[in-house]
């Protein structure tokens, strides 16, 4: 049996963030990942808030970055809750210039740290990093969230049709979304209420 079956874990249950039954997708086929942003062989979960094109003819789905910043780092290496979808590279602000993500270490289980190429002004416990256009004077976010990711993808390649969820016809407890996302983001989907 073993020359043929691999035993392994089984994956994990998406998260019941709203009832699957209350929810109205985007009625045209959802969209296509663009993973470029992402970790290949990641999982991206359900309930990610993302940015749906739903104008063009293929329909992109961006995901929408944000984190927590937590107390015990400094605001060029500040500890932010695991629960991101940041990676190296990535430019980020929170009240002043947009700074570049140089590392992410990883090793401890409660935190991650996130090292910037400068200090991040306003990065302080509390307070959400957002994804920027680029680095550098007034950043503008690099996407607003107008949908929420309706099935976990198991393994990011980039190129997954994905189910695009606009509204969901019950409250949302904004504690259980898988990955940190700032009021602001929250605000950006006006057609979902959170509690």
């Amino acid at each position: 049996m073993s020359k043929y079956f691999k035993s392994q874990a089984a994956p994990t249950a998406d998260p019941q963030i709203w009832e699957h039954s209350k929810q109205v997708e985007d009625g045209i086929g959802g969209g296509v990942l663009v993973a470029t942003d992402l970790v290949a062989g990641s999982k991206l979960k359900k309930g990610a808030l993302i940015y749906w094109d739903g104008s063009g003819a293929t329909r992109n789905v961006y995901p929408v970055k944000n984190a927590l910043v937590v107390s015990g780092g400094t605001t060029a290496a500040p500890r932010v809750n695991k629960n991101h979808l940041f990676i190296v590279g990535d430019a980020c602000y929170v009240s002043g210039d947009a700074v570049t993500i140089n590392s992410i270490d990883t090793t401890n289980s409660a935190y991650d740290v996130i090292t910037f190429s400068a200090a991040c002004t306003g990065a302080t416990a509390g307070a959400y990093l957002e994804q920027a256009t680029a680095a550098g004077a007034t950043p503008t976010v690099k996407y607003n969230a107008n949908a929420l990711l309706g099935e976990s993808i198991l393994d990011v390649q980039g190129g997954e049709t994905c189910t695009v969820v606009l509204w969901v016809f019950q409250a949302i407890e904004k504690s259980r979304l898988p990955y940190s996302a700032s009021d602001l983001r929250i605000a950006d989907l006006t057609k979902l209420k959170f509690v």
